[in-house]
């Protein structure tokens, strides 16, 4: 049966022309931008669409607020109620085009309510899921990283309240131990689902250029209160990332707990650390952005970005390599069906 036309109404005149103006102007609107860039990994680049192509569209997350909060709405499972726009039919009319826009001219996307019906509608439907269920992910990922921030910041302060109440203790052996090292600015510029343990480590070389196991120093289970037997020169490796990691020294260490810098070369003599040795476990650390940027395995490494810090402070807390191995061993007591790359990889749990 055909639809009766509607009669008009004499006192909403002015308001029908508004509401046909208003739809042809949807009429004429294409499907959003970041459909048809997306599309083009898989017509031009000939390959299927992985969920990092959505993330040139979704880099505007970390400035919009609003978005944020709708985001947050559906990842707690709340509905949203949107203010519907005037329209002439009042939104009694199912077939009026107001029911089905949306800010980008096309519908939310529902199963329920699919508006676009072109020879793709499929597919754009299915990039769009694709698209939302990324929007959620970087959200919670941006969780993520706000959280080891503060992680990172508590750490931080943690040693400069302990620079600022400094006093001139002896130094117990650096030989055989290893910091873990904090820097909130790094992770504001290098955060990701597999963000790594920052650590540095400091051991002896023998008269061969050999780890030196043999010397009492350099066990880890050495006695601590032992005082001023470090007397020979030390070596250290820094760990920031896998693309950004290098050995240092030689260098002869501070036998008591000072403010005053030790700069140390790395080994091919590209950069520079500036350590301050703290006592009571702790050290800070000062090295350049091109180290903290330095990619290993690239012939033309890129340039640090202009927003990081000339120079990246790190601080370090001494890592109990005992008792950090007794707890590893009572979880994997309690876990005993763990994976084979957690157990074994480099990147597993049980190495850090």
């Amino acid at each position: 049966m055909r639809k009766p036309s509607k009669r008009a109404d004499p006192l909403r005149t002015e308001a029908s022309r508004v509401g046909k103006s208003r739809r042809a102007q949807r009429d004429s609107r294409s499907l959003p931008s970041w459909y048809y860039r997306v599309l083009a990994f898989s017509y031009k680049g000939d390959r299927e669409v992985v969920p990092c192509d959505f993330d040139e569209d979704l880099s505007e997350l970390e400035d919009d607020k609003e978005q944020e909060r709708d985001d947050v709405k559906q990842l707690n499972g709340e509905e949203e109620q949107e203010e519907e726009e005037d329209c002439e039919c009042d939104g009694d009319d199912s077939e009026c085009s107001c029911q089905f826009e949306d800010d980008n001219g096309v519908d939310d996307g529902s199963e329920s309510d699919r508006s676009y019906d072109g020879s793709d509608a499929d597919y754009y439907y299915e990039l769009k899921e694709e698209r939302e269920e990324r929007k959620l992910e970087k959200l919670q990922q941006r969780r993520e990283k706000e959280r080891e921030r503060e992680r990172e910041r508590i750490k931080e302060e943690e040693v400069c309240a302990a620079y600022r109440s400094l006093k001139g203790v002896p130094i117990d052996s650096l030989a055989g131990q290893e910091f873990k090292l904090f820097c909130s600015d790094h992770v504001d510029h290098f955060y990701s689902d597999l963000y790594p343990t920052k650590r540095v480590s400091f051991y002896r070389l023998d008269d061969e250029g050999n780890l030196r196991l043999d010397d009492e120093d350099n066990d880890p289970r050495q006695d601590k209160t032992k005082l001023g037997s470090e007397t020979d020169m030390l070596y250290g490796d820094i760990y920031l990332g896998a693309d950004a990691n290098c050995g240092f020294g030689p260098f002869r260490p501070p036998k008591r707990a000072s403010r005053k810098a030790v700069k140390v070369r790395s080994c091919d003599g590209t950069y520079e650390l500036s350590f301050k040795f703290l006592g009571n476990g702790f050290l800070k650390l000062s090295v350049s952005r091109e180290m903290v940027f330095m990619s290993r395995y690239s012939a033309s490494p890129p340039a640090p970005p202009p927003t990081a810090p000339a120079v990246f402070e790190f601080v370090g807390i001494w890592r109990d390599l005992e008792k950090e191995e007794a707890e590893r061993q009572e979880t994997r007591d309690r876990s005993p069906r763990e994976t084979w790359f957690e157990m074994n990889h480099p990147m597993g749990s049980w190495n850090y």
